[in-house]
């Protein structure tokens, strides 16, 4: 994921995919208008690239490597954790 300033709010799009099945999603926006909401963590509209749906998510940095993505819908919930591509 690239992360970028959205009109003062955090915005993420993915550069970079490790199965070659999902290329046509290199440059889709995953996350839109984010904002801190504690140490290392983001809230905001987050895009399941599986469904097309938009969830209210919060994105957790969990180290230089790993970013933690989970939207929720009512008490639902699920989550992923996306690994810097090397």
């Amino acid at each position: 994921m690239n992360f970028y300033d959205c009109g003062g709010k955090l915005c993420g799009k993915i550069v970079a995919v490790k199965d070659q099945n999902r290329k046509s999603e290199i440059g889709t926006v995953i996350m839109r208008g984010a904002v801190k909401s504690g140490n290392d963590q983001w809230k905001g509209d987050l895009l399941n690239t599986d469904n097309g749906k938009i969830y209210a998510g919060v994105a957790t940095l969990e180290g230089p490597n790993a970013l933690n993505l989970k939207g929720c819908v009512t008490i639902i919930c699920q989550g992923e954790t996306w690994s810097r591509v090397k």
